[in-house]
């Protein structure tokens, strides 16, 4: 539970409004979390975080409690989100973490306006999509346009989400499955295939040359959704970058927060 060192905002950015949480002080770091997910997603690594930094967090476009309008989004547009909201928080240059959909955010931030960004971490992510992720949107799009409850959804993410460790324990796993199911701030179906439609449609490829912020590329050695494979390949894209595998599956830093927060710690810091 974040919310006792946490303050929370809503404010006007472009066409929508967007909640964050922001911890801390210190040079500014925007966590930018996946498709589907919200803040929450941070809950175990904020705070460690938050000792060093000014630690920002939006809700995407679609999800928790920030605006879902049933039109088209692109991530490119999601990154002209938190460049507006930098800009409303008087923030000139940021680093940047982002996870899954939120490092083709941070890609597209760094690319189209690389004086924001001062370190930049992509955390299982890629560069573009291929056919083995679109094939796996797809099936996730289509079981959102189901009759499927929101337990059997969330059953049918876990082993694309969870290292085989985690799904072998039956007690965590089931807490997991349960805190998902507790939150209070469900995506909305729509909201879901809009920005898996977004994560679709994103291709930074040949355009990583902009990229000009240090950066560090992580992935989780049994990540299901994005394979580690994803990461090396960015890695080489990035001029400079530097390219870590850490344990887990697509979720590893809520699986190993420790391990994850020190990495990032040593590369921020």
């Amino acid at each position: 539970e974040l919310t006792a060192f946490i303050n929370s905002f809503l404010t006007p950015v472009s066409d929508i409004v967007t909640y964050y949480e922001e911890a801390g002080s210190g040079d500014a770091l925007v966590l930018l979390t996946g498709l589907g997910a919200d803040l929450q997603s941070w809950a175990l690594t904020a705070p460690a975080l938050a000792k060093q930094f000014r630690v920002v967090m939006p809700d995407n476009r679609g999800a928790g409690r920030t605006s879902a309008p049933d039109r088209p989004y692109a991530i490119a547009q999601m990154a002209g989100d938190v460049v507006a909201l930098l800009d409303r928080m008087g923030i000139e240059k940021a680093n940047l973490v982002g996870f899954s959909m939120g490092g083709f955010v941070a890609q597209e931030v760094a690319i189209n306006h690389p004086g924001r960004v001062e370190k930049l971490v992509l955390m299982n992510t890629a560069g573009s999509i291929d056919g083995y992720g679109r094939a796996i949107l797809r099936s996730l799009i289509d079981i959102r346009r189901s009759n499927m409850s929101r337990e059997q959804q969330v059953r049918h993410m876990a082993h694309l989400l969870y290292s085989p460790a985690l799904l072998d324990d039956d007690a965590r796993y089931e807490r997991g499955l349960q805190n998902s199911l507790a939150n209070p701030y469900q995506q909305q179906d729509h909201a879901f295939i809009r920005q898996a439609q977004a994560c679709m449609a994103f291709d930074a490829t040949g355009r990583h040359s902009k990229i000009k912020a240090q950066t560090l590329v992580v992935a989780s050695s049994e990540d299901m959704f994005v394979p580690a494979r994803n990461g090396q390949k960015l890695a080489k894209a990035i001029s400079g970058a530097t390219f870590k595998e850490l344990p887990g599956g697509h979720v590893g830093f809520i699986e190993y927060p420790n391990e994850y927060n020190a990495a990032l710690l040593e590369f921020l810091g």
